[in-house]
């Protein structure tokens, strides 16, 4: 079933058939300097993520998407929303994008679609994303998709040997204050 749709893009839930692509994904070097992609390395990993993301039934907390190049309906990468606190309303997004799509502007297209779908749909108060200190076309995507940075995060992850800071960035809802004075 599409979820989503953008003017280039249809973003809808990973299948089992979509798990050679992502094994494909999580095993190019480019996509795993900035990414740590574990289990999904393996057919039985990405196979396991995607059956755990079609499981979760009525009261659904992730969405693991693939991203679909119209016309043509060719998987280009995949993103995510997780709802990470039902009692406050807050949400986390994530995306990849293969190597030969990069520059083209679908990591920020996925990007404003889940932060619609997580603020209008889903009734999110904020979403968050994270991203690698030094990767700029990431903190690019994130602005452009209109997040605020709002800290860097002291080696947060480990990369390698290195220990690398990232930036957290967010967007809230806009709503009006119920509060009277």
């Amino acid at each position: 079933m599409d979820l989503l749709e953008t003017e280039r893009l249809i973003l809808r839930d990973l299948r089992l058939t979509d798990c050679d692509d992502i094994v494909r994904f999580a095993n190019d070097s480019a996509l795993n300097y900035n990414l740590s992609f574990g289990d999904l390395k393996r057919e039985d990993g990405a196979r396991k993520y995607i059956k755990k993301s079609l499981a979760e039934g009525d009261r659904r907390l992730s969405y693991k998407l693939a991203i679909l190049l119209k016309p043509d309906r060719e998987l280009i990468g995949s993103c995510w929303l997780d709802i990470t606190s039902e009692a406050h309303q807050r949400g986390s997004i994530g995306y990849f994008i293969a190597q030969s799509h990069w520059g083209r502007g679908y990591a920020t297209e996925a990007a404003r679609a889940l932060i619609t779908f997580g603020l209008e749909k889903m009734q999110l108060q904020r979403i968050e994303a994270t991203c690698d200190a030094d990767h700029a076309a990431t903190r690019k995507v994130l602005e452009k998709a209109g997040m605020k940075r709002e800290a860097r995060m002291r080696q947060k992850r480990r990369r390698e040997a290195v220990w690398t800071d990232s930036c957290l960035y967010a967007v809230i809802a806009p709503r009006v204050s119920n509060m009277t004075e």
